[in-house]
């Protein structure tokens, strides 16, 4: 049997994460490095770097407390593509060369089409937080 992650149990790992603050911190360290590791090996991840720390900050801010304007299935669609994100033996592997991200890359696009009005209300609230502190 195949040990390769579906998104189905990335979904299903998704509502542990965001119960448990220790889970939530190593997800979102654990998504910082594979994103930092992925771009420097790789031109083709640059196009949705932002998307992808745009969903890393939302994560963080969720689970901190300091922003709940989005419905907790949208976090778990979130924390469930993170999830599968950092994940190496997805459905297509990512040490395969530009194969390997196309299912990563097309599940963060799907998301920013779903959660499209939330990450713009999330995106919003990200710019007055920084107006507030400077």
């Amino acid at each position: 049997m195949s040990k390769r992650l579906t998104y189905k149990n990335a979904f299903k790992r998704a509502s542990r994460v965001l119960a448990d603050k220790r889970l939530s911190n190593r997800l979102i360290t654990q998504a910082k490095e594979t994103l930092t590791s992925r771009a420097k090996a790789s031109e083709k991840i640059s196009h949705i770097k932002n998307k992808i720390f745009t969903l890393i900050r939302l994560v963080k801010a969720y689970t901190k407390g300091k922003y709940k304007d989005i419905s907790f299935k949208s976090m778990l669609y979130t924390v469930g593509v993170l999830i599968y994100f950092i994940t190496p033996t997805d459905i297509i592997p990512d040490f395969i060369p530009i194969s390997g991200f196309l299912d990563d890359a097309s599940l963060i696009l799907w998301l920013y089409g779903h959660l499209g009005q939330e990450l713009q209300q999330f995106k919003a609230w990200e710019s007055k937080q920084e107006e507030k502190e400077s």
